[in-house]
């Protein structure tokens, strides 16, 4: 079997770690039986000899290489959940919010994860914390347009953000992200309490505008009702009698007596 170097340097270096084996197996035989082990299923071993690059084993099963100077490094290449840890964002519109993720990924080239990179889950957390941080910054909390992504509904938009962002950080190390999701979105502790009158306030006014709109259909009904059984009621008499109901729906105030004052002079309660 004949090996291929690219300098005499590398050609020497070859001979000598050929002789080191050589020497180490005729010495103690025995080493030979520490040369098998086992590739589990969804599993990359890179064979690493002396510091250089071997190959990559990825069939599952017991495979056996020579012991000496061998270094084996295990990929797995399963579907792995990665927590980021709470931190505090400042979203578009400067309110500070504090949010975590978890990302779903994948080692696809394991080849990259263990050469290219130190240590590729410590690489791809990094990346991630760094990534969602910049991400959620381009995005406002909550937004009263339903079109408008937003970090709180967690639009199409806002996770297609995450995943594409983290997918380029971290394709050095040949991993593919399957999937980012908000596991905890909250207003910081600072604003927390000012942002909660706001909400309360918002609710009371989207309240107040549903009882205005349900009150004008029911007036708008009881005219219609008023015509439809042939009561004729003149214009003066209709606009008291709307002012009165809108009073009554909307506010749940009693209504005043509407006068009618009729040509003799005397005066009729209406309601």
């Amino acid at each position: 079997m004949s090996a291929k170097f690219d300098t005499p340097q590398d050609a020497n270096q070859g001979a000598r770690e050929l002789f080191l084996v050589l020497l180490v197996t005729i010495l103690f035989p025995p080493i030979l039986l520490f040369g098998f082990f086992v590739v589990n299923p969804r599993e990359e071993i890179v064979v690493l000899r002396f510091g250089k690059y071997v190959t990559t084993l990825k069939t599952q099963g017991i495979r056996w290489i020579h012991p000496v100077g061998r270094q084996l490094q295990r990929i797995s290449t399963r579907d792995t959940t990665l927590d980021i840890a709470t931190t505090t964002v400042v979203e578009v519109n400067g309110n500070p919010v504090e949010i975590s993720a978890v990302v779903v990924y994948r080692v696809e080239d394991t080849y990259r994860a263990a050469l290219h990179v130190e240590n590729y889950r410590q690489f791809i957390e990094d990346q991630a914390g760094a990534v969602v941080k910049r991400v959620a910054s381009k995005f406002p909390y909550e937004s009263a347009d339903e079109a408008k992504p937003c970090l709180k509904k967690e639009s199409e938009a806002v996770t297609d953000g995450f995943i594409a962002e983290l997918q380029e950080a971290v394709e050095p190390a040949g991993i593919r992200v399957l999937g980012v999701r908000l596991n905890d979105l909250t207003y910081a502790p600072e604003i927390a309490q000012a942002m909660l009158m706001r909400q309360q306030a918002l609710a009371l006014i989207d309240a107040r505008k549903t009882i205005v709109q349900g009150a004008v259909e029911i007036v708008h009904d009881a005219v219609g009702q008023l015509k439809a059984a042939g009561l004729e009621v003149n214009e003066a008499d209709r606009d008291a009698l709307i002012a009165n109901l809108l009073v009554v729906l909307c506010s749940g105030e009693r209504a005043q007596p509407v006068l009618q004052v009729q040509a003799g002079g005397r005066a009729h309660g209406a309601t």
